[in-house]
């Protein structure tokens, strides 16, 4: 059994042989940094300083050949071959939160678009969920496999935690939960995860882009703002293939006259022929931000959906002047065993 040291706080985990280097570490209790464990976004890349290691599914697109020459590797797709020593850091939890294990039971199922499913859960009135708003929790599915779906409520909306879920599959999890699953069903969640939620203490003006369900992070930072009193400038860029793909556009239209200093932006990417008399943008939804803020040095950024979308994100938006440490983000995909059943035609 490979042990991985890290460098250079000199922690040590053992990694079994058919799991990643990430999930041995998440396993042993060490949060490393990482977001869409797909092997898209780069955020758990970390340099190898000694030791061999494989990638069982293939070279992923998250690394540049460059990046590779220099030693770097993926945590989320690599397995140790030998002893590792990784060049990283181990990222805390925010200091005001616990990551339990917890069951709980379906409240209520919504369908708020053709394909996204508003999962309200009750948790056990004697503990304790404490979470910040942009944060995830992940659903335990059994045989050691798990989903993740961020959080769409917010701490002041009460013990009550929603998701959006976008089916994903009509044989796994999300399609049991769209077909089969009622109000009472019982599941097993662990969490907050993640490092992405609004950095409070910023006096720079946040720009929030979303990407089908990576608006529901979004949202609970929103809504948290909201029940603060918080007034800070923001600007909200939601991005969706087709205009009934929005599914909350009422509630931020609204909200865009009613609040001072809040701005929504649409953007369609695929409009359908029930579209056509849509008057807002259309295109990728990061190159509307870019198109209104051509200077993003002054902002901070946060951004959720699909991995296309984050790493055109990371790639352009430094070429607009925004530092590498003022971009938060969180990158969705599919978890990768959904992911070889779409591969293979299965899901």
């Amino acid at each position: 059994m490979p042990l991985i040291t890290l460098v250079p706080t000199r922690q040590t985990f053992a990694a079994e042989v058919d799991e990643t280097v990430l999930d041995a570490a998440l396993r042993a209790g060490l949060n490393l940094p990482h977001s869409c464990k797909g092997g898209h976004c780069g955020s758990c890349r970390a340099r190898v300083l000694h030791g061999r290691f494989v990638y069982p599914r293939g070279r992923t697109a998250g690394l540049t050949e460059d990046e590779e020459a220099e030693g770097y590797a993926l945590l989320c797709a690599a397995h140790a071959s030998t002893d590792l020593e990784v060049e990283t850091r181990e990222v805390r939890p925010a200091p005001d939160v616990e990551v339990k294990s917890l069951p709980c039971r379906i409240e209520r199922l919504t369908r708020i678009a053709s394909d996204v499913m508003s999962v309200v859960l009750r948790l056990p009135v004697v503990e304790e969920f404490q979470f910040r708003p942009g944060q995830y929790l992940d659903v335990m599915v059994g045989g050691g496999r798990r989903r993740s779906f961020s959080i769409a409520s917010a701490p002041s909306d009460g013990r009550e935690v929603e998701l959006h879920v976008r089916r994903a599959s009509s044989t796994g999890f999300t399609g049991q939960l769209f077909d089969a699953m009622t109000t009472g069903t019982l599941l097993r969640i662990e969490g907050p995860l993640g490092q992405f939620w609004l950095r409070a203490a910023s006096l720079r003006p946040p720009i929030m882009i979303g990407g089908g369900t990576g608006y529901a992070p979004l949202r609970a930072m929103l809504r948290q703002l909201i029940a603060d009193g918080d007034r800070r400038t923001l600007a909200l860029y939601w991005g969706a293939q087709t205009a009934a793909d929005l599914y909350e556009q009422d509630w931020l239209r609204a909200l865009e006259q009613e609040r001072a200093g809040f701005s929504y932006h649409p953007v369609l990417s695929d409009p359908a022929p029930g579209d056509a008399g849509w008057r807002g943008r259309t295109g990728l939804v990061h190159t509307a931000v870019l198109a209104d803020h051509p200077d993003l040095s002054g902002f901070d950024v946060y951004a959720s959906g699909p991995p296309a979308m984050i790493e055109s994100i990371r790639a352009d938006f430094a070429a607009h002047g925004l530092p590498r440490e003022q971009l938060y983000f969180d990158s969705f995909d599919y978890a990768p065993d959904t992911l070889a059943r779409m591969q293979g035609g299965q899901a």
